[in-house]
């Protein structure tokens, strides 16, 4: 990899602060540690530190797009500020190569007093852009905020939907190398999101490198080739989206089960080589999953045609209301639809209850590729279950077009069209 192909380079990259006590803790620290050092004596020191993000290192090719989570408070703004330059490191370093245009805290980099027009202005010249340049792409960035006559007024009276709609046209409509995005999308009304995400793909298509801040496990998926996971200002994983998307929610469902059941959920086998990942506790386990017709974990079908899912199960007794869930999922692992089933505690062996099943369900789906989930649960509720057992992806099909098919999308609904 040669440095022209890197966009972004980061190198065991720490944020610290120094916290105090008191206020005149702050003082002593100015004062007395001089005196000592004056008087040859070891400095003494008035604080203690924290790191709000320590050894972070990773590259981010020219064109990619990573996406960063964590739970509030594990760095994620932190490092994004530092990579944008607008926080100084305790330690390590930060390479970018290319022109870069940050959205991080809402209305950063403006001037509240300036109007939105002159704000514009400042912002695109920070980026690099020349006043014959700005001129010209004025007319685009004003049309895509879409904030009307208020673009000639002071940005203190906008709402914060505006100043998102003014700062988000600016950072895309400028042709940014690498753009940078801290929860941005998360203000503003649903069709300037719509909007912004396909100027996203837009921009992605082009290759603009992105670097993507966000609690939406969904969106990171569609949009992220990588994802790195902070944990308590620490790298806990960095790499393929779906892998470490799932270890998030998997450290989320252990978090949520410690305070509850005493149970460890940790990564767990897969069920065979083609599955994405799997996790949950030792109560129970999947044993098997395949598709009826050819008992393999790949299969192909027809628009609408039936589709058997075989699997078999088992459980320990600590599981009150055992459940099986089939999940389809798109090629992006975006979920379209599923099921569940409860199981009865029968079929015991010793301590252990087996269960088999066959799921039926016809496929009206448009041609392409798709995943299926597969999860044994202990189900209280529809909103409140354990995971014994998430393989996911653990099998997978592709659905061709019928001949006659005129259908588009994801789902073939099969639609008639009438003179009235």
């Amino acid at each position: 990899m040669s440095y022209n192909d890197i966009a972004i380079r980061v190198q065991n990259l720490g944020k610290c602060y120094q916290i105090y006590n008191a206020p005149r803790d702050r003082l002593k620290q100015f004062v007395l540690p001089r005196l000592q050092r004056l008087a040859k004596h070891p400095p003494q020191h008035y604080f203690r530190e924290f790191w709000a993000l320590r050894d972070v290192t990773f590259n981010v090719r020219k064109g990619e797009s990573v996406g960063i989570i964590g739970r509030n408070g594990s760095g994620k703004s932190t490092l994004l500020q530092m990579i944008a330059g607008t926080l100084s490191p305790t330690c390590g370093s930060v390479e970018i190569n290319g022109r870069v245009a940050a959205l991080l805290e809402l209305g950063s980099g403006f001037n509240s007093e300036f109007t939105g027009r002159e704000n514009v202005f400042m912002n695109a010249s920070v980026l690099g852009l020349s006043q014959a340049e700005i001129e010209a792409r004025f007319q685009e960035i004003a049309a895509f905020a879409n904030i009307g006559d208020f673009i000639e007024q002071p940005v203190r009276t906008y709402s914060s939907g505006m100043l998102v709609r003014l700062a988000f046209a600016v950072s895309v409509c400028v042709q940014p190398d690498i753009l940078i995005i801290d929860e941005a999308l998360a203000v503003g009304d649903m069709a300037f999101q719509f909007k912004c995400l396909d100027r996203l793909h837009q921009l992605i298509a082009n290759g603009t490198t992105l670097l993507f801040v966000s609690h939406d496990i969904s969106l990171v998926r569609s949009f992220c080739d990588l994802t790195l996971l902070l944990d308590q200002g620490q790298p806990a994983a960095f790499g393929p989206s779906l892998e470490v998307t799932e270890i998030y929610l998997m450290n989320a469902r252990q978090e949520q089960m410690a305070s509850s059941i005493n149970k460890m959920v940790s990564i767990k086998p897969r069920l065979g080589e083609d599955s994405r990942f799997a996790f949950g506790t030792d109560q129970g386990r999947i044993v098997k999953a395949a598709f009826a017709n050819n008992h393999a974990a790949r299969a192909v079908f027809e628009m609408g045609n039936l589709i058997t899912v075989v699997t078999e199960v088992e459980y320990d007794d600590s599981i009150q209301n055992p459940s099986l869930s089939l999940i389809i999922l798109d090629q992006r692992m975006l979920v379209l639809a599923g099921e569940y089933c409860l199981l009865p505690k029968n079929d015991r062996n010793n301590e252990v209850f087996r269960h088999s099943l066959r799921c039926q369900f016809h496929a009206p789906l448009a041609p392409g590729e798709y995943f299926i989930n597969i999860r044994l649960e202990e189900r209280l509720s529809d909103h409140l279950l354990t995971l014994i057992d998430k393989q996911v992806g653990a099998l997978s099909f592709e659905i061709f077009r019928k001949e006659d098919s005129t259908s588009w999308g994801v789902l073939a609904v099969d639609m008639t069209f009438t003179e009235p």
